[in-house]
């Protein structure tokens, strides 16, 4: 097979693996798999599986694309097999009942992070909304990957993350 076959995993060289050490690929790949959208993950492990897999190994191509020197074809078969059970890790944690919580963005939130509003929202069952640009700290993840809670002003509200935005300081 040729790499030319797999534009997914194509492109994950080309912009994720290509800058990095060789050293820190396995754990770029990890980084990846929880930040990347549920299909064009599926379809990367699917691809990099159909490589990894395949009767001929198409080094020269990988060297070049991903800016690795391989000595042969077991070497690089060998890289991409780690590549691909981070890749594999990564996507289990999502389906093992942790949920990735990612803001509007895609960045991943975590436990305790800082979002910042980025439209007016309206409060049910309050006096007053919520505008545009609020900065809300210490957020708690409530096991839903579009949902989070939080306290403003005193009160404990539930919002949804396709409105909000991580802040980093």
């Amino acid at each position: 097979m040729k790499l030319s076959q797999a534009p997914e995993l194509l492109r994950f060289l080309n912009h994720s693996i290509s800058e990095g050490k060789r050293d820190s690929d396995p754990e770029t790949a990890l980084s990846f798999s929880r930040g990347a959208p549920a299909e064009r993950l599926a379809s990367l492990i699917r691809e990099t599986t159909l490589i990894v897999a395949a009767e001929t190994f198409p080094v020269e191509e990988f060297g070049s694309e991903a800016n690795r020197w391989f000595a042969d074809e077991t070497e690089g078969r060998a890289w991409l097999t780690e590549i691909l059970k981070s890749l594999t890790q990564g996507n289990q944690s999502e389906a093992d009942g942790d949920p990735v919580v990612k803001d509007s963005n895609g960045a991943v939130l975590t436990e305790g992070d800082s979002v910042q509003v980025i439209k007016d929202l309206k409060v049910k069952g309050g006096t007053s909304d919520l505008k545009r640009g609020t900065l809300v700290k210490k957020i708690h993840l409530i096991g839903e990957k579009d949902l989070i809670e939080c306290r403003v002003d005193g009160s404990t509200l539930v919002l949804k993350t396709c409105f909000l935005k991580k802040v980093s300081f």
